[in-house]
Order: structure tokens, then sequence, then C-alpha cells
């Protein structure tokens, strides 16, 4: 099985290549960030704390903090970090997730494209540890690709990125699971793109937008 260790050597070449803002992409079509950004909107107002797991270079999230009261960015790299938008309402961290701490309350936490870089059971562990961080009825929104029919583990060498490259695209309801054992009960699931979006047959993107309800 995968592991988060392997994913991380992947990100490690990737770090020390001369850095631009689409470097996490990998494919430039496969920049959704516009619609991705416009997501998170219809869950943030000018009043909400939001963290944002994974940022990358910020391609996302500088498209959507200026409608937050606050962003703080976690990202494990720092030469992805450098690109993330320098401004009063962003607080930029360079930590592993594993690591970073908080005491803030937030009322959104967001972790796009960046779950299937942890195997079953270490997403179980962040999903459990930042659960702890929401405010009451605060959302934790991830987007993923997720296994159509199973937990679809990308292992070894890629013909597409010439690399290596571990990935593990867990079944749809073994995520939604996940999330309800880590404490969030409701868990809506998002069909977020148009088909076209979803490059394999075995696998498609949902955004699950989970909380806690009484």
């Amino acid at each position: 099985m995968m592991n988060n260790q392997e994913s991380l050597r992947f990100f490690e070449n990737l770090s020390q290549q001369p850095v631009t803002m689409e470097i996490t992409k990998f494919n430039p079509s496969n920049d959704h960030s516009q619609l991705d950004a416009d997501f998170i909107r219809q869950f943030i107002t000018n009043q909400s704390y939001v963290l944002d797991l994974g940022t990358g270079a910020g391609v996302m999230l500088n498209k959507y903090y200026s409608y937050t009261n606050s962003v703080v960015a976690v990202e494990k790299y720092a030469s992805f970090a450098q690109l993330i938008v320098r401004d009063p309402k962003v607080q930029v961290v360079v930590s592993d997730l594993f690591d970073f701490e908080t005491t803030q309350k937030l009322d959104v936490i967001v972790m796009f494209v960046t779950a299937h870089y942890f195997n079953t059971e270490e997403i179980a562990r962040i999903y459990k540890k930042y659960v702890s961080y929401l405010k009451s009825k605060g959302k934790f929104i991830i987007k993923n690709q997720f296994g159509v029919n199973e937990t679809v583990e990308v292992n070894g060498f890629s013909q597409e990125l010439q690399c290596n490259y571990y990935a593990q695209y867990r079944f749809l309801q073994t995520e939604v699971d996940l999330l309800k054992s880590a404490g969030l009960n409701q868990v809506d699931v998002v069909d977020i793109y148009p088909p076209s979006f979803n490059r394999w047959d075995n696998t498609q993107f949902y955004a699950l937008v989970a909380s806690v309800e009484p």
C-alpha cells in the first residue's frame, strides 16, 4: 500500500524545479481553480475564518481569499508557498499537515486535490485531527478524485508524468465513511465538474461538504 512518504518524494523533486504558479497542476489543462474558488465562495462570507490545507502555489486560494475574514494557508514546501498571495488576510504556514496546530476555531476548512496523497489510515488521522478545529456547524470541504467502483491506487512509474507517482483514489463511499467516523455526521456529495473533466473511467471528481449537524 502506498503511503504519504512515497507521495512526498514526488513533491520534493517537483519543489526543486524552477517554481511557477502552474507547477503543482502538472497539466495546464487540469487547472480548474476558478471553478473551485467559485464553489468555495458558496460557503464563506467576509466574516469567515478559513484553513486551506495543502495550498500548493495558491492557484485556488489566490482567487477566493478576498471574500473571507482571513485564511491560514498550510503548505509543506516553501518553494511552492512563496507564490501564495501576500495579503493581511492571508497567513502562510510552511508545515506538514500532521504537524500543524492551531487554537483558532474555523468556519471552513478546505482540502482540494490533496487527500489522495494519504492512504486510508493516514487520512483518517488527518480528518480526526482537523475536525477538532471546526466551529459548531463549520464546513470541512474536500475535493478529490474518487474511485467509481472501488479504490484505485497508483503506485509506481507514471507514463504521463514520466516519473514515479503515488496516490490512492479511495472509493467514494469509503471517503464518506471516513469523514463520518471523524465526527462529521452530515456529508453532502457534489458532482462538481462537467463529465468531460473526468479523464479516467475508474475515477471521478467530487466535492464532499461535511459538517456536524444536530
